[in-house]
């Protein structure tokens, strides 16, 4: 005969606990925490940056990373010991303690991100100004052309020409809000920076044994710096639009988590509650 086993009757909260309200997992593009409560499901990305970001900004979306991932965990916590008519609350004071101080210290890192990029990219587009009347004369002819007619002359325009235009954005307002105008200042950029470097000397032809008298400056070497730079401040830009992404789908979880609207969690987020 079998003997009996007497099992402890244990409460139903703990014989079949709620699911998770927070799923953490690694993708290939950052961390996502993504919040489930019924029929309701929203996910925030915090983003991975490149290496090439500035420090202050890396270290602020790993502080909130912890941030959110910290939530996750005690959010997950309250659900197995808090009355469900409590929970928003709770969530409320959660978010407070783990997440806004890291979503303040990362907005605040993004926007000097944001400044120190438009300054510099400000001082590499914005041209010497026009002698006399040339960029009065090369505006006139720009004026009557189609957008189309605008976007393919930029290719062959020169540092003069280019300066006319940005010069007078006010001339052009059906150019400025499309993607002709990035393109003019992405040359311009290109070609004072080219400027620069072939009047300080930094890219001169060096002599060699197939050409010993060489000298000047090395227009390959000097182009492909102007390049880089390009390429360097497309990536600071990548790297902003990340951090705006993380940014509003944390929002966007708070607000699902705490029962709030999106306006609402922003301000928690922010300490203006």
């Amino acid at each position: 005969m079998l003997a009996t086993i007497n099992r402890p009757i244990f409460p139903r909260a703990f014989a079949n606990p709620e699911p998770d309200l927070f799923v953490r997992s690694e993708t290939g593009r950052g961390d996502a925490v993504t919040f489930r409560n019924g029929d309701t499901s929203q996910t925030a990305l915090i983003a991975r940056l490149s290496d090439n970001a500035p420090e202050p900004l890396r270290n602020a979306v790993a502080a909130l990373s912890a941030g959110v991932g910290t939530l996750a965990i005690e959010g997950n916590r309250a659900r197995q010991q808090v009355h469900p008519a409590r929970l928003p609350d709770v969530m409320r004071e959660l978010v407070v303690k783990y997440v806004s101080p890291a979503y303040q210290g990362t907005t605040k890192a993004g926007i000097q991100a944001k400044q120190d990029d438009g300054a510099a990219w400000k001082r590499t587009t914005t041209p010497e100004p026009t002698v006399g009347t040339v960029g009065q004369e090369y505006r006139q002819i720009w004026l009557p052309l189609s957008l189309a007619e605008r976007a393919a002359r930029v290719e062959g325009a020169g540092i003069d020409e280019l300066a006319a235009i940005l010069e007078a954005p006010g001339m052009f307002p059906d150019m400025t809000t499309t993607p002709i105008w990035d393109e003019i200042e992405r040359r311009s950029a290109l070609l004072n920076t080219a400027k620069k470097y072939a009047l300080n000397g930094a890219f001169n032809k060096q002599p060699t044994a197939s050409d010993p008298l060489s000298t000047g400056p090395d227009q390959m070497r000097i182009e492909a710096e102007a390049q880089r730079l390009i390429d360097t401040r497309k990536e600071r830009l990548d790297n902003l639009a990340l951090v705006e992404t993380t940014l509003s789908s944390v929002v966007t979880v708070v607000a699902v988590a705490t029962e709030t609207g999106i306006e609402a969690a922003y301000n928690l987020l922010m300490g203006r509650e």
